[in-house]
């Protein structure tokens, strides 16, 4: 009984140490945030096909500087009812030429490029919350792993140190040295634990399959990550409302709002002034059909605004404008709350890490196991006893890991949410 004990111990003791960094076995490329980012920047498919979608609305206001073409018509002369004389061009014959060119008027086409140029701006908002969005899914994903891995190697320490004692257990049963029902609570023990693993293992294959997904590649990762790393992760410097403040300059969703409701002003004044006609002028020439051979004139032209002076769209127009100015109120509404409850959440969890030092716990944590172990070795303390210590020594990796990861993932939420990137090294 002693021997298994002893064999116990060792196995346990083996195990403490687990809060520090560690290489997953089940990662095949060992990488860095900043490797991970500049990988997502040239890689991702979404932001790819977003720079072409910049380029193609930049290449719109090229369009929409460009003239209306002008417009040429002939007429051949064909002779008479009374004798068909096709293509009858020649010194005797009939032949007519026109030219027309539209000239806009009110300035359309100025509205009209203003508005390829706010489509623009658009798109390379869209492409900024994009890039957005995707880097903090990225950058949550990356510390998931990384904690997930760390929490990862304590249980699967401690599988291995459990299983040597399960397979002790199951040896001096079968002598009768020990009480089967001990064996059977370790068993009990093991099958928790597996089962905590196995849980653990999907929630980090899935935080893989996000990575994979962003990066577009089929690897597993190893993520690494240094405690300087995690050193800018700060409030210090940090004010409030400064932070409300600058939330309208920085976040691209409000910039893709402001964006609509300017569109918006722009549709309305081009609506009205689409209600002014535009100007034909042109010249024709005819050889033989007018008052005198070879006649040439000047062709003025000109719709007349009697029934559609385009009336709905104008006042169309002119309700979008408050429907964008709403949504723009808005879109900066839900961004300052968005900051605020970001910030505060901050504050909560700072309150926690800078009044319980996890370092510290740790240390006196894995003296403590130690000091069970040596205990539960002299008979003074019972099975089930340390099997409940145990299982507080894997569940004190699992909680201080995904402490940890919530206190970063929180940092990056307030990058998020005010559009800046607050916390570099």
């Amino acid at each position: 009984m002693r021997t298994i004990r002893m064999l116990f111990l060792t196995a346990c003791i083996s195990g403490l140490g687990y809060i520090q960094p560690s290489q997953a076995q089940t990662s095949t490329q060992s990488i860095t945030l900043q490797a991970v980012e500049d990988s997502f920047l040239v890689k991702n498919y979404l932001l790819l096909a977003q720079r072409y979608q910049v380029n193609a609305q930049k290449a719109l206001i090229r369009q929409a500087k460009m003239w209306s073409n002008p417009s040429f018509s002939t007429e051949l002369g064909f002779g008479s009812l009374d004798r068909l004389k096709p293509f009858d061009v020649g010194s005797g014959g009939e032949t007519q030429y026109s030219i027309d060119q539209l000239i806009q008027l009110a300035g359309k086409r100025n509205k009209t490029i203003q508005l390829a140029a706010a489509a623009a701006k658009m798109s390379e908002a869209n492409f900024d919350e994009l890039v957005r969005t995707l880097r903090l899914q990225l950058r949550e994903n990356f510390y998931n792993v990384y904690y997930q891995q760390q929490t990862e190697k304590v249980l699967k320490e401690q599988l291995g140190n459990l299983q040597t004692i399960v397979d002790a257990y199951v040896t001096a049963d079968k002598k009768g040295s020990v009480a089967h029902a001990d064996l059977v609570r370790l068993q009990a023990l093991q099958v928790g634990l597996e089962n905590d693993f196995a849980d653990l293992k999907q929630a980090e294959l899935e935080s893989q399959k996000n990575l994979q997904q962003l990066l577009h590649s089929r690897d597993f990762y190893e993520a690494r990550l240094q405690s300087a790393d995690l050193a800018s992760y700060t409030l210090d410097r940090i004010q409030i409302q400064s932070l409300l403040d600058s939330v309208v300059q920085n976040r691209p969703d409000i910039r893709i709002a402001d964006i609509q409701y300017q569109q918006a002003q722009l549709n309305y004044r081009l609506q009205k002034s689409l209600a002014v006609p535009d100007l034909h002028v042109g010249a024709a020439y005819d050889k033989q059909g007018s008052y005198i051979p070879n006649y040439v004139g000047l062709t003025l032209g000109i719709d007349l605004p009697v029934w559609n002076r385009n009336q709905g769209n104008i006042k169309s127009a002119q309700l979008q404008i408050g429907a964008e100015q709403q949504q723009l109120l808005q879109q900066k509404s839900i961004a300052e709350s968005e900051v605020l409850n970001a910030y505060q959440r901050i504050v909560s969890l700072e309150k926690r890490y800078k009044t319980f030092d996890l370092h510290q716990f740790q240390g006196e944590f894995d003296t403590l196991i130690a000091e069970v172990a040596k205990n539960f070795s002299k008979g003074n303390i019972s099975l089930l006893q340390f099997i409940d210590y145990f299982n507080s020594y894997s569940d004190n990796a699992k909680n201080i890991n995904k402490f940890l990861s919530n206190r970063v993932n929180a940092y990056e939420e307030l990058n998020y949410a005010t559009g800046q990137e607050l916390f570099k090294n």
